[in-house]
């Protein structure tokens, strides 16, 4: 039986560390929604920029799912698999800066430092050296 002791002790403490333990602080469920969720793509701090569109149904979207895959595409063509797709990393730094790094299948890349992020809005600064601000939103439940 005191054989037995050290054992059980060593196997608590082991159990103790999981992969919940090894990832960053940033909550990354806001990005993904434990599975996957939508943003769209409201504003941008260019008045000129390109992604933004008058037209809802073209408005850009970022779908974030909890596997780090994300598919970009127009609001309209949401839930197909037209797009494109790729891979996302989330780094946090010392000072608390957190950079979300998409990298494309076709081996483009984009680097954003997430200024804010909360339940339903996202600001992004693009760190491609244009420093364009863009806001998102997620998708709301429908009103009846």
């Amino acid at each position: 039986m005191k054989k037995l002791i050290p054992i059980i002790t060593l196997l608590l403490f082991c159990s103790c560390i999981n992969e919940n333990t090894l990832y960053t602080s940033f909550p990354i469920q806001l990005l993904n929604g434990n599975s996957a969720k939508v943003w769209i793509l409201t504003k941008s701090s260019d008045l000129n920029d390109k992604n933004i569109t008058a037209m809802n149904d073209y408005r850009r979207s970022f779908i974030f799912y909890s596997n780090d895959k994300f598919r970009e595409q127009e609001l309209i063509n949401l839930g197909s698999n037209k797009g494109l797709k790729g891979r996302f990393t989330i780094e946090e730094f010392i000072d608390g800066e957190i950079i979300l790094n998409l990298e494309y299948s076709k081996g483009e890349k984009a680097v954003f430092l997430i200024k804010e992020i909360k339940n339903n809005s996202l600001s992004l600064l693009n760190l491609d050296g244009s420093n364009i601000t863009w806001k998102l939103k997620s998708l709301k439940p429908p009103t009846l």
